[in-house]
């Protein structure tokens, strides 16, 4: 994550530590997209507005094969391909957000503009089949207060998937949720919930790192139970 290469912090998973891939496959519709109803659309800021800034861009143009799980008045902001499902063949997760969030999102008075996640399940056709939402499992683009946008990125391995969140202004924090594929439920569930955050290091020596440590906190099943991903809401402490 570039956000946090000023304090040499390399933020690694276990379990499906790979990079982001920008490669997707051939895409279907699904009755499940039309859940993602929206007609939100971009309009020019008024007076007074607060503008949230973001790092994350628009995927521009779209691709074709993932233009139809785009609802009107939104864009892609993150794609990510892997094995979701231990079936072998590659499979997608987009991240979209409202073309208008960066002027209308508002977390404080708790009226997030949400960042539906997809899961897209590759078919033996090269087709993708949208199988799993949620709207809740990535913060919205305000909801790192002053510091910016928290959400830096999903990643997909082995039956395995993370959504990556981090600030490196004020309070220097790393979040990495992690789901699990259970095969037998064909479905996938909260596995791991890391969070590490970091302070000023106020010793003495030079070549100290400029951070170090504060809390680093690993949550499991034994701490959540059993929780799937379309049930899971990262606003909800008490769901983690």
């Amino acid at each position: 994550m570039n956000r946090f290469a000023p304090f040499g912090i390399l933020l690694i998973l276990a379990s499906c530590g790979q990079p982001t891939e920008k490669t997707t496959t051939s895409s279907a519709k699904d009755t499940l997209t039309s859940k993602i109803i929206d007609t939100a659309q971009a309009a020019p800021p008024t007076a007074g507005t607060i503008m949230h800034e973001t790092f994350n861009e628009n995927i521009e143009p779209i691709p074709e094969n993932l233009k139809s799980f785009v609802p009107e008045g939104y864009a892609i902001m993150n794609i990510s391909t892997g094995d979701a499902n231990l079936d072998g063949l590659p499979d997608t997760i987009i991240v979209l957000r409202k073309k208008s969030e960066e002027s209308t999102s508002n977390f404080e008075a708790q009226r997030p503009d949400k960042r539906p996640l997809l899961l897209l399940l590759g078919q033996p056709d090269k087709s993708l089949k949208l199988i799993a939402k949620n709207d809740n499992a990535v913060y919205c683009i305000d909801c790192g207060g002053l510091f910016g946008d928290p959400f830096t990125g999903t990643t997909i391995k082995n039956g395995y998937f993370s959504i990556e969140h981090g600030i490196s202004g004020g309070r220097h924090y790393e979040h990495v949720t992690t789901f699990k594929y259970d095969k037998s439920k064909k479905d996938w569930f909260l596995y791991k919930d890391h969070y590490v955050s970091y302070k000023l290091n106020d010793g003495n020596d030079p070549n100290a790192e400029a951070l170090t440590v504060d809390e680093d906190k690993t949550k499991t099943v034994k701490d959540f139970g059993s929780l799937s991903f379309e049930k899971f809401n990262i606003y909800n402490n008490d769901e983690k």
